[in-house]
């Protein structure tokens, strides 16, 4: 949007574009995160299920009783504080990079590339932080 000037077109027309473009991908990116790890853990559970019980002949219900005597809520909180974490700072990356992308297709393309290592890099320190943070209280 700033490469084709739409971004300055919504600074002509008094539209706060932090508000109006930013604001939205962050929350969404922030939200959606953790029901995404929540639905991956229900499907890699019920993968663990099918593999468990149809390819090694495990029993069904010892799967079942092991499974939630196992798992402890503070290990499910964990993961989806640290996916909202995540979350936030992917959207807050992709927005940066791309608010300030210029040179046409190929800035566009380095904004992406940028968006992304600065992103996984960010997402490496993050979970250094938060681990150490969680895992010490």
């Amino acid at each position: 949007m700033r490469v084709t000037e739409q971004i300055d077109a919504l600074v002509t027309l008094s539209t706060n574009p932090f508000k109006y473009l930013v604001a939205p991908r962050i929350i969404a990116g922030t939200l959606c995160m953790p029901l995404l790890v929540a639905i991956a853990d229900i499907i890699g559970i019920f993968g663990g299920y099918v593999v468990g019980t149809k390819s090694l002949g495990f029993n069904s219900g010892a799967y079942i009783k092991n499974t939630v005597d196992f798992i402890e809520l503070g290990d499910v909180t964990s993961g989806l504080f640290k996916a909202a974490a995540f979350g936030f700072i992917i959207a807050l990356m992709g927005c940066y990079h791309g608010y300030y992308s210029k040179g046409g297709a190929q800035g566009v393309g380095r904004a992406t590339t940028n968006a992304v290592v600065s992103a996984s890099i960010l997402i490496l320190a993050a979970n250094y932080v938060l681990t150490s943070l969680i895992f010490t209280s």
